[in-house]
């Protein structure tokens, strides 16, 4: 993805996926076997999902908040961003000024792409979401 760039790689710890505790890595059938309630939780109310007073998602809140800063006040015009499904959520509802009540709000598939524009005054603005045309041939996005 980044092969032919002079700009060196940047990596922000704020990209990191949300920590999902005892579900983490485990397959959903097995998570609703073993732990029904928190998986429930989890799947239908994520905001208020929690371990031992930790809520993950309002936490993923602060971090993509963070990020975002990071982002923008990195030098350059154009920036690849490189992460996991909930940081992508929260980066896409955070640009759009949504909380974390609405996490669930839209999907993101793996492997795809969104993009962003921003503002005079820096703000990213959702431009295009779910892009996977490239995942099924030689697509590619110009931009």
């Amino acid at each position: 993805m980044w092969h032919g760039r002079k700009e060196p790689l940047v990596f922000l710890d704020s990209l990191k996926e949300a920590h999902l505790f005892f579900l983490e890595g485990m397959e959903n059938e097995d998570a609703k076997k073993i732990y029904p309630k928190e998986y429930t939780t989890w799947r239908e109310d994520p905001v208020n999902f929690h371990v031992n007073g930790v809520y993950p998602i309002k936490k993923l809140w602060d971090t993509a908040t963070d990020a975002w800063r990071e982002i923008l006040s990195t030098p350059g015009e154009s920036f690849l961003v490189v992460t996991h499904k909930s940081m992508l959520r929260g980066l896409v509802c955070t640009s759009l000024g949504l909380g974390p009540e609405r996490f669930r709000a839209f999907d993101v598939n793996n492997g795809e792409i969104c993009v962003f524009n921003f503002n005079k005054r820096g703000e990213a603005m959702l431009h295009s979401l779910n892009m996977t045309a490239h995942m099924y041939g030689d697509h590619t996005y110009l931009y």
